[in-house]
């Protein structure tokens, strides 16, 4: 089921008190209010105040409990607080709060917006308002002067004292009172209210409630512990009005999740699935159609004022099409239950899906086995550095989702909205690479200083390269209509709580990647995948990817497969070389790399001491069956993955350090399961023909590095391909003829290699299993054949000596009793 496919993380907020704030001026009901919530009946006898009201968990809220707090003249303390203030810092206003302050964390001391100077602590001193998660603030429908008051002097003093970051709850109360009053004095009401939460952000509802009627009273305080428990800024900017990159990305992400078809919208197939998943409950067909109604009546709106504006921007994408909602519609809705204070909807979405309380995406454990990157773990396994045909299949369907040229090409556009889930939307392997890779034994290799050729020479897709520029995004958030608190039928909303209907640009200074074509996107991935299986997971993890979603899913049928025929060279033959290159002259083992991905420009040699990986794709002609030479050749694509070990990474380390690089060379090339699986699938020493300390290094890197079982081919260069003299040509051919490998293949430093021997000489060392490239392959071949045998010959005389036993003890059964036959069989159980 996809209920059970996709993981479930279920994040609290460490809040365990919330303490509410009552304020309002004299005779308004405040007391009134608290009393009539807490005991269940409305009393004409009240004190004038209250004590601490302290309430039981909430098991709707986490089990959270909660602290009524009420006052008198409380406006008067906040008044003598900034008056201490502007005193002691000689200015006029409250000093702000440091940024790393959280005015909703009740564990800090104070919810304030003062500093720790001495008018803070007098402030702090009166227990009434310490520790202020959240405010209520009452007004009396009957006392138009306490409404005005409300905007003129209440709000002002509230967001001067704690800088708008303690949410506020106003409450309308003697709701009996307006039974009297005539409509357009409601209006007039209505239209007010509407300006009072546009001009205050941090005014998250306005309620109208009856104390002695109990007529909306719960709604007052639980909205006002909803607002702390499901704060909304982490998810709407209030000044923009519209929702924040970090909440967009995330949601942009759950999308992706469960757009199974990756057809870009959701179905009702796929809604449904979403509300199984989050909610454990069936969306039934009449709910799908009203949430589509109020979809397309938000498009109207939308629609109607592009018209009547001259100067608006031009429209985004249709919130529906087919009859399946778009990802503009799907962000859509979840503006709808912000704009309506329902903030638990899009809370309990997040924190199902793996996001925290700051939109952090958490990546499950289950997901990522803690020895997967590590080459120094016991239950190392080679095989989770491959991608896995799910994940293979994901990111072709990925591609295809979001190229915009007919299928040839990702654009630098493409490539930024696959990954505008992430804050800097770039690929792994781009400037992002060096943090995220931080720690791995290397990192890819990006040249950025110059750009090599865009078209395919001798059929190389080469690597992207990148350049810098501004790059816009916008994020626009539409005024919505309103659903009904169920999240599933749609009601009308007495009052809009927030205008969502501007919009705003994030600008930023970005790379962007060069167009990919589909192979050099898996290109890409394969390579990734090979640096560190745990962060490629996490990438994809990152994009929307879900291991073992579709085979788990028995309910949507229209997932699709990426068939050979949709795919570009999809029933060509694909083969994948990767080797780590190692030498004593880095410009050597540059200029053979190079070569290699069909870069023909004279690149600098990196400066990093730490290993880099390149990569691109080639197609070459090949023999349908390595071991026959004389057959048909057909063309193969060929996955190249070259991680070039810089000299200093080996020369630099001590004896206690080489030998634990010797533990991860062998991690790295030796077989680690009964498949045969290697993390790499050769070691390509290089070595100046003409130079005896390179042949020395070359050996020296073989006998201290590699151990009997690791696959390696030697290479050797010359100046150009005319020379032929060499001083050393005799012990290194004599070196491999008596290590029982292949010879030395010559690879001359002034030639093009356009068809390269090097690259049929990788190709026959991966996959002609006749390729000598472990020392004594054959002699060991030769002895385990033999092992073979004697196991199995031992084995057949075990057997047949257990059969003649048995035999010999039945005919004694034959000539006496059973129960000396059980007596002899005995033993055996």
């Amino acid at each position: 089921e996809i209920a059970t496919a996709i993981p479930t993380i279920k994040m609290k907020k460490g809040i365990s008190n919330i303490n509410i704030l009552v304020l309002g001026d004299e005779g308004v009901g405040k007391s009134s209010l608290i009393s009539t919530y807490v005991s269940r009946h409305f009393s004409e006898r009240i004190p004038k105040l209250l004590t601490r009201v302290h309430l039981p968990p909430d098991p709707l809220l986490s089990d959270c409990t909660a602290t009524i707090v009420d006052t008198h003249d409380g406006d008067n303390a906040l008044q003598n607080a900034l008056s201490l203030s502007s005193d002691k810092s000689g200015e006029s206003s409250v000093t702000t709060p440091a940024s790393n302050e959280s005015p909703l964390s009740s564990s800090t001391p104070s919810s304030s917006s003062f500093d720790d100077n001495q008018s803070a602590e007098s402030f702090l001193a009166s227990t009434v308002f310490r520790n202020v998660d959240a405010m209520v603030l009452v007004y009396d429908l009957s006392r138009e002067e306490t409404f005005n008051r409300l905007e003129d002097y209440w709000l002002p003093l509230i967001e001067r004292c704690y800088r708008g970051n303690i949410p506020v709850i106003i409450a309308g109360n003697k709701m009996e009172s307006l039974e009297q009053q005539q409509q357009p004095t409601a209006a007039r009401s209505r239209q007010q209210i509407i300006s009072l939460l546009q001009r205050f952000k941090f005014v998250r509802q306005c309620i109208k409630c009856s104390a002695k009627n109990l007529l909306h009273v719960d709604d007052v305080f639980n909205k006002a512990k909803v607002a702390v428990m499901y704060p909304i800024k982490p998810l709407y900017d209030l000044v923009g009005g519209r929702l924040t990159p970090a909440c967009s990305r995330a949601f942009t992400r759950i999308f992706r999740m469960f757009d199974l078809d990756r057809d870009g919208l959701l179905s009702d197939d796929e809604l449904m699935a979403f509300q199984n998943k989050i909610w454990g409950a069936t969306l039934i067909g009449r709910d799908v159609i009203e949430w589509k109604k109020a979809l397309a009546h938000h498009d109207m709106i939308i629609h109607r004022r592009e018209e009547a504006s001259v100067e608006s921007d031009p429209r985004s994408e249709d919130v529906m099409v087919n009859d399946k909602i778009t990802l503009t519609g799907f962000l859509t809705i979840i503006d709808i239950f912000i704009s309506q204070n329902r903030l638990e909807v899009p809370w309990t979405v997040l924190w199902t899906l793996g996001y925290d309380d700051e939109l952090n995406l958490h990546i499950p454990e289950s997901m990522l086995p803690p020895e997967c990157d590590d080459l120094d773990a016991i239950n190392f396994d080679p095989s989770a550095w491959r991608l896995n045909a799910s994940e293979v299949h994901f990111l072709s369907s990925i591609f295809y989702q979001f190229q915009s040229d007919g299928g040839a090409m990702l654009s630098s556009e493409d490539l930024n909205s696959i990954f505008s889930v992430f804050p800097i939307p770039l690929p792994p392997w781009s400037v992002r690479r060096k943090q995220l890779l931080k720690g791995c034994f290397s990192i890819p290799r990006i040249d950025e200083d110059v750009t090599p050729p865009t078209s395919l020479v001798a059929g190389v897709t080469f690597d992207p390269e990148i350049e810098e520029h501004n790059v816009t995004s916008a994020d626009p958030s539409p005024s919505l209509p309103s659903i009904s608190p169920s999240g599933v039928t749609i009601s009308s909303s007495p009052l809009p709580s927030i205008d969502v209907s501007k919009s705003s640009e994030l600008d930023f200074t970005m790379h962007a990647i060069k167009p990919l074509t589909y192979l050099s996107w898996m290109n890409h991935w394969h390579m990734f995948c090979t640096l560190s299986p745990s962060r490629c997971r996490a990438e994809l993890f990152s994009l929307g990817h879900v291991e073992d979603i579709r085979t788990r899913s028995k309910d949507l049928h229209a997932a699709p497969t990426v068939s050979p025929s949709t795919i570009p060279d999809g029933g060509t033959k694909t083969i994948f070389i990767r080797a780590l290159v190692l030498g004593s002259n880095d410009q050597t083992k540059r200029f053979i790399i190079n070569n290699l991905h069909g870069i023909h420009h004279d690149y600098a040699v990196s400066s990093s001491s730490q290993p880099e990986t390149s990569c691109s794709v080639v197609k070459v002609m090949l023999p349908n069956n390595m071991n026959k030479s004389m057959q048909n050749e057909t063309e193969t694509v060929v996955h190249l993955i070259l991680t070039e070990v810089p000299s200093s990474y080996y020369l630099a380390s001590s004896a206690s350090e080489k030998k634990l690089l010797r533990k991860k060379f062998s991690a790295l090339l030796e077989k680690q399961n009964a498949i045969g699986d290697r993390v790499h699938d050769v070691a390509m020493l290089v070595f100046d023909t003409g130079d005896e300390q390179s042949w020395g290094y070359a050996k020296d890197i073989e006998s201290n590095l590699l151990t009997g079982n690791m696959p390696r081919i030697f290479v050797g260069t010359r100046e150009n391909q005319h020379d032929s003299s060499s001083p050393s040509v005799c012990e290194y051919q004599n070196h491999c003829k008596s290590m029982d490998l292949e010879e030395p293949i010559g690879v001359s430093l002034d030639e093009t290699m356009v068809d390269s021997p090097l690259l049929h000489h990788l190709v026959r060392c991966t996959q002609d299993a006749s390729f000598r490239s472990i020392p004594h392959g054959e002699r060991k071949k030769r002895l385990a054949a033999i092992k073979r045998k004697c196991l199995w010959f031992g084995s057949v005389v075990s057997v047949s000596l257990v059969v003649v036993f048995v035999f010999k003890e039945t005919k004694k059964v034959e000539r006496g009793s059973w129960r000396h036959f059980f007596h002899i069989l005995l033993p055996f159980n």
